[in-house]
């Protein structure tokens, strides 16, 4: 059995709990070109909403806006809140996107509780402030400043070669040398409730990727019913049905079944292709098990069909786009719950905007693609 194979066999396709739903994200380039939310505060440090359109990086700069009153997440005082907006208000000063301001929540969470301490720990006894950064990094009275404090994390942030394409917990990691790497994943929930509470109306979409909400709704292509291959020139590597799963597989006794199809490309990652004209509802941007992927209904609502384990950030379509068969989705991948690079197909009856394992049963893919001339 060779790697690729094992890699698609011991995790791709295996049943989505959600409670067994872990996030962990990373952005590209690419994918912060679609836009970012600032945050600012007014004049007396009031939380602020985000701007009213998402504007991609060096692009002209958003207009004032007004305060959100009140804006709270459940275990988190005004102080903490106000920090956080602090923080967020310092990431756009310096032009940065929407997923630096996550970044820069979910760091001072793993460090300090969003709260300006006056002590360190064993390891950091010189540790002070929103941050715990240490004498190295500046002044007392700046360490212990929200405001310059976060400015000091985000120069130092933007130092880490690709920060932008690290799963953030790695950033971060980069960033404050921290001795557990993946120490602030468990944070990344909690920093995106609260981006999204000081954001307003206009970060209410944005996901935990730091993503801000695309303008879909494009036709793609020429939709003329046709089938291609997703995937051209791949093997298929896991076929639909039971399967033992390897000792500790996500999703326990439901893993021994395999509940989609899955193909890798031999050598080298390939395009994955729409397989038929189909309208984009969802997309994932290295979203739990899933890693990055895009969810399709086709035209004639009977099907609905899941693409998976893309390459972070090679998304090319966004929720409510309708593409004709055989326009480019992404790029072959390993992202998700996944030890090898594949694509992971699963269909579904009927038109659902968001299907996961178990709630919604899948269909064997096998016979459609069969009578369709593309397996």
């Amino acid at each position: 059995m060779d790697g690729r194979f094992l890699g698609a066999f011991a995790f791709a396709g295996f049943v989505v709990v959600p409670a067994l739903r872990v996030v962990a994200t990373v952005v590209s380039a690419a994918v912060l070109s679609l836009g970012f939310v600032v945050v600012v505060l007014d004049d007396g440090g009031t939380p602020a909403q985000a701007a009213a359109s998402c504007a991609a990086p060096g692009t002209s700069a958003v207009s004032t806006v007004q305060p959100v009153p009140g804006s709270s997440v459940a275990g988190f005082d005004a102080a903490q809140m106000k920090n956080a907006a602090a923080i967020m208000k310092a990431a756009s000063d310096l032009g940065l996107p929407v997923a630096a301001q996550l970044i820069g929540v979910q760091a001072a969470i793993g460090e300090s509780t969003l709260r300006v301490i006056d002590f360190g720990d064993s390891a950091g006894p010189d540790s002070r402030g929103l941050f715990q950064q240490r004498d190295s990094w500046g002044p007392y009275a700046d360490r212990m400043d929200p405001a310059k404090s976060s400015a000091l994390f985000f120069k130092a942030l933007q130092r880490v070669e690709g920060w932008e394409s690290l799963e953030p917990t790695i950033a971060i990691n980069r960033t404050q040398r921290n001795a557990d790497p993946n120490h602030y994943t468990q944070f990344r929930a909690k920093a995106t409730e609260i981006v999204k509470a000081l954001g307003g109306e206009a970060a209410a979409m944005v996901d935990p990727s730091g993503v801000c909400p695309g303008e879909g709704n494009q036709i793609v292509g020429d939709l003329a019913g046709k089938w291609v291959k997703a995937l051209p020139d791949a093997v298929m590597t896991s076929g639909y049905g039971p399967r033992p799963a390897p000792p500790g597989t996500a999703g326990g006794v439901l893993a021994n079944f395999h509940y989609g199809i899955d193909f890798s490309t031999p050598g080298q990652a390939g395009t994955i292709l729409a397989i038929t004209d189909m309208k984009i509802v969802k997309i994932r941007n290295l979203e739990g098990m899933f890693g990055t992927g895009v969810t399709g209904q086709t035209l004639d609502g009977k099907l609905t069909i899941g693409m998976y384990h893309m390459e972070a950030g090679s998304l090319k379509v966004k929720e409510g786009d309708t593409v004709a068969a055989g326009t480019p989705l992404g790029t072959e991948g390993a992202t998700g719950n996944v030890s090898g690079r594949h694509l992971h197909m699963e269909f579904y009856a009927g038109a659902l905007p968001n299907p996961m394992i178990p709630i919604n049963a899948t269909i064997d893919p096998t016979p459609i693609l069969k009578e369709k001339g593309i397996l």
